[in-house]
C-alpha cells in the first residue's frame, strides 16, 4: 500500500469535515494525517488527509468526496507536490 494525499477546498461549514471523515469511517479507511486551515476567504477552507491505499482506494476517495456538497475541489497529490 502506498501512501497518498488528498487536498480539498471545502465551503467553510459547520459538519463539512464530520462528513469527509464520516466517509473514510464508513469505508474502512485510516486517516494517517489531517490538516485543515482557512483560507485567504473566510468563507473556505483548505483540508489536506494523508492515508494508505492502492489505487483504486485513491480513485474511490477522490469520486466519493467530489460527490459531497460543500466540497469544491478535490486534488489527488503526488509525493512530489508534498
Amino acid at each position: 500500500m502506498d501512501k497518498f494525499t488528498v487536498e480539498l477546498i471545502v465551503a467553510n461549514k459547520y459538519g463539512v469535515l464530520n462528513r469527509i471523515t464520516a466517509l473514510y469511517a464508513k469505508r474502512g479507511y485510516n486517516i494517517d494525517s489531517l490538516y485543515v486551515n482557512e483560507t485567504e476567504d473566510s468563507n473556505v477552507s483548505r483540508i489536506l488527509i494523508s492515508s494508505k491505499g492502492d489505487e483504486y482506494t485513491r480513485t474511490q476517495m477522490v469520486r466519493q468526496i467530489s460527490k459531497l456538497h460543500d466540497v469544491k475541489k478535490v486534488v489527488l497529490m503526488s509525493q512530489v507536490e508534498i
